[in-house]
């Protein structure tokens, strides 16, 4: 049957090369060298398989590949009755799963399997949106009815949600689950709709040093969890010839430290009046500066090298330095609203 196809295909090739070829062209001849490639399976298996190799994975990838940290995103609620950090939630999240090709769980039939800075960039935000969030959920929910904080409380599930989760159950690869794309989809949704309900006044954001305090404790844990974490990395693994494993950890890092900084200036916004009764504003400017340069951080190779090294960088023991020294800005802003308002009786 097979050969049947190609001996049809043969005939009718010669028939367009006869009426279509110039004078100058043996058509006999082409087309019998056509009908040995063609009936040679293994070039053309080999032909396709260095296009994959050599194109599309490569080229593919690279064309998906997309680590945006431009720093100059900016929320403007119409309302003050909203909330800017819960907004630039939502932004972030629509920017990774909608505006982009959520990475991280694609399987390797897609060209960005080989990607893994991309990836674990974008994990590192969903971590940082996921830690946020609940906190908010876990603050606020202290300070509006129990059904109003249902948007917020399912929004934190959601974003708790493993971001490799593809089709299928890491447990039993037959059955179907929800993508980590899908989830972060529905998250987004909640946000919105906490969002909504601020502004019809079916729940009350009530913004007061306290809540700013526990958001800032949460987050400066965060970052000093992962700080740890390169820290260790680069204790065991510094002096390694080959190391896999620093660019994905830095890559983390780098998009955990950026979201915290959109986020950080969105809730500056939210909690400006707090932050100027409690001078706390010089603390709170060098903790979005210190955030933004790590998030800037853009080495062309990322170098794990020995601390003591005198021609290879560590990259990771700069962010971890970054990390660290966010997480103490935030206790000193904590140990800053704690103390009595310029003006004012302490209102914690």
């Amino acid at each position: 049957m097979l050969k049947q196809k190609i001996n049809r295909f043969m005939f009718r090739s010669r028939q367009l090369a006869k009426k279509y070829a110039p004078k100058s062209w043996n058509v006999k001849k082409a087309a019998h060298q056509l009908a040995v490639f063609v009936n040679s399976w293994w070039q053309v298996l080999l032909l396709v398989s260095a296009a994959v190799i050599f194109l599309y994975y490569p080229l593919g990838g690279w064309l998906m590949n997309d680590i945006n940290t431009n720093t100059e995103y900016e929320i403007n609620n119409k309302h003050n009755e909203q909330s800017a950090a819960i907004a630039m939630n939502a932004f972030l999240v629509n920017r990774e799963v909608n505006e982009k090709m959520w990475t991280p769980n694609l399987p390797f039939f897609f060209p960005s399997y080989f990607l893994d800075n991309m990836p674990n960039f974008q994990m590192g935000i969903i971590s940082s949106v996921s830690n946020v969030t609940t906190a908010l959920s876990k603050r606020l929910e202290k300070t509006i009815a129990e059904n109003e904080a249902l948007h917020l409380e399912e929004a934190a599930k959601l974003l708790r949600y493993p971001g490799t989760i593809w089709m299928f159950s890491p447990d039993n690869s037959l059955v179907p689950v929800p993508s980590a794309n899908s989830q972060y989809k529905r998250a987004r949704k909640h946000l919105l709709k906490f969002n909504q309900e601020l502004l019809s006044g079916s729940a009350v954001f009530y913004r007061n040093p306290g809540d700013l305090s526990y958001f800032m404790r949460r987050i400066g844990a965060d970052l000093s969890k992962n700080s740890s974490k390169l820290e260790g990395h680069i204790r065991e693994e510094s002096s390694s010839f080959i190391d896999n494993r620093s660019d994905d950890l830095f890559y983390f890092a780098k998009g955990k430290t950026y979201a915290y900084y959109l986020i950080l200036r969105a809730l500056g916004k939210d909690y400006k009046e707090i932050l100027v009764m409690y001078n706390a504003y010089p603390t709170w400017t060098s903790l979005l500066k210190t955030l933004e340069d790590a998030a800037l951080m853009d080495p062309f190779i990322v170098r794990n090298g020995e601390p003591d090294s005198l021609f290879a960088p560590n990259h990771l023991q700069v962010m971890a330095y970054y990390e660290l020294k966010a997480a103490a800005l935030c206790k000193k802003l904590i140990e800053e609203l704690s103390l009595k308002p310029e003006g004012g009786v302490n209102v914690n």
